[in-house]
């Protein structure tokens, strides 16, 4: 019987053979971080069903590996998966890609793994994306439960994604954030900061990453300033990423909202709410989307709307309210307002002073 104190398990049983999958997998990936070992204890606890059930959670994994064993050429005694007793953990002697092995979709499924894929490809470098795909380039048929389904080209002809201002990043890099994140691993970064001429060396302990405003953030632990800090993660931030054998406890208490209010500087004490009157012209801009911090937008009977948003730094709101032109007008707070028209006059007076310039004078250098 399963263990009350371990809860209702949510996972189906191919689910749970996934999860197996993974962690046996991590482990044989990083066998010197002994907290990652899989026993059928661990793994009754974390996924909340009896020890029995995970033996034969454990015996479907070990059947669909050696029938790939078997089409391999690989002999009973090599098997990929094995109990390492010494290890007292379950290990794969090599590398074992389940990824086919996903069960069979429809098409509203199949077209929202491809929405999923292509959301993640906008990312430079982004090797999330890449797994996915390569589930459709190996067994792709596999996948269809309808024989009459759409084709995978045709879905993603019918969908695309063309996002402006996606950040771009290393792969390599971004997968050594990633396995840090999932191994609990410190990570050594040679990270250069907008206030700083040069980059500096920093040991991180990764938390959680986070895209926002079209650009990934690490939210981490800064040993240097015993603090934790987010650190975006551009080809231009990070120079080099390199993973640590040592491990770190991850810090309780992150929650989604938490974590954006960290990284957008939204905490309590620093918000303060502006409200803007935007013109017929530019008011689809704020009807029609989700805007962070965006509290209430009232449309007027003139086609204008008056938009409350409450913020936190002003820095990245005022390049979006300076994004309207003069189809936006700042009714509150007046700090806010005089800060605009210093900005607006600023830019004026720079245009007046390089009007003489043209295209062809500008130094490229």
């Amino acid at each position: 019987m399963p263990n009350p104190s371990r809860g209702k398990s949510n996972l189906n049983q191919l689910e749970r053979v996934r999860e197996i999958h993974r962690e046996i997998q991590r482990f044989s990936a990083n066998q010197q971080n002994d907290s990652l070992r899989v026993t059928c204890d661990a793994l009754a606890e974390k996924l909340a069903v009896s020890d029995r059930q995970i033996r034969r959670d454990i015996d479907v994994l070990a059947q669909r590996i050696e029938e790939k064993d078997v089409e391999g050429g690989h002999g009973a005694e090599d098997r990929a998966l094995y109990f390492d007793r010494r290890r007292r953990s379950y290990l794969y002697r090599r590398a074992v890609d389940l990824s086919v092995w996903v069960g069979r979709l429809d098409d509203e499924e199949l077209g929202a793994l491809l929405v999923a894929q292509q959301s993640l490809a906008v990312f430079s470098g982004m090797p999330l994306a890449k797994h996915i795909g390569h589930i459709f380039e190996e067994d792709a048929g596999g996948l269809v439960g309808n024989s009459r389904s759409i084709l995978r080209e045709e879905i993603i002809d019918l969908i695309s994604f063309h996002p402006e201002g996606a950040g771009e990043m290393d792969e390599g890099d971004f997968t050594t954030i990633y396995r840090g994140l999932l191994l609990q691993q410190q990570i050594e970064v040679s990270y250069q900061s907008k206030t700083s001429a040069q980059p500096k060396k920093r040991i991180l302990h990764p938390y959680h990453l986070c895209c926002f405003k079209n650009q990934w953030r690490l939210l981490a632990y800064d040993s240097h300033h015993k603090a934790v800090r987010d650190f975006v993660v551009t080809k231009r931030r990070l120079r080099s990423v390199r993973l640590l054998t040592k491990t770190f406890k991850r810090l309780a208490g992150f929650s989604r909202q938490e974590v954006h209010d960290h990284i957008s500087g939204s905490q309590l004490d620093k918000m303060q709410e502006i409200t803007l009157r935007v013109a017929r012209a530019g008011a689809h801009h704020v009807v029609e989307r989700k805007w962070v911090g965006l509290q209430s937008k009232t449309e007027q009977s003139d086609g204008s709307v008056l938009a409350v948003f409450k913020v936190g730094a002003t820095g990245d709101f005022m390049r979006f309210v300076l994004g309207f032109g003069r189809d936006c007008v700042v009714l509150a707070p007046e700090k806010f307002r005089k800060e605009i028209e210093a900005e607006a006059q600023g830019m004026i007076a720079d245009l007046k002073r390089t009007s003489h310039v043209r295209v062809g004078m500008i130094d490229s250098g």
